[in-house]
């Protein structure tokens, strides 16, 4: 089993070994970083940490998703395999922050739904509409919150 995980990371391409090296050490960071500011006061932060910067490469809206689910490959196997088993809402964070330090405005989406009389919730991360890191039709198990929601200043 590690002989298989070892040979799976020598296959990551350099950049791609960077960014899982820093999704196992981020994802314990933003458990904890949660748990002391919560969610909006913890975005504000990551959001004055990482500016969004335009791209300077225009890039496809193909070309875009492809990066994306690159990202959460990567994040995935940190989340899966790393000292950390990470939530759907901090995976979606760092995979939100990750596009935008890439210049990739995406955003988070909140949805419950009832199941045997016990609320879930769950988190997603959609570029233009289009979801990233989950199943694509999310929508149909999950209610979207951010229709429900009032927007605040830092948004959804």
């Amino acid at each position: 089993m590690l002989m298989t995980n070892l040979n799976k990371i020598g296959g990551l391409s350099r950049d791609d070994r960077r960014l899982l090296f820093q999704s196992v050490l981020l994802l314990p960071v933003i458990h904890f970083a949660l748990l002391l500011l919560g969610y909006y006061r913890l975005r504000g932060v990551m959001e004055k940490l990482i500016p969004l910067k335009p791209i300077y490469t225009p890039l496809s809206e193909t070309e875009i998703l492809q990066r994306a689910r690159e990202i959460v490959r990567i994040v995935a196997i940190a989340a899966g395999h790393g000292f950390f088993q990470a939530t759907c809402l901090r995976r979606s964070l760092l995979v939100w922050w990750f596009l935008r330090r890439q210049g990739i405005q995406s955003r988070i989406c909140f949805g419950v739904r009832m199941i045997d009389r016990q609320l879930e919730a769950h988190a997603w991360v959609e570029y233009n509409t289009i979801v990233v890191n989950d199943a694509m039709d999310v929508h149909k198990y999950y209610r979207p919150l951010n229709d429900v929601l009032p927007a605040t200043k830092l948004g959804l």
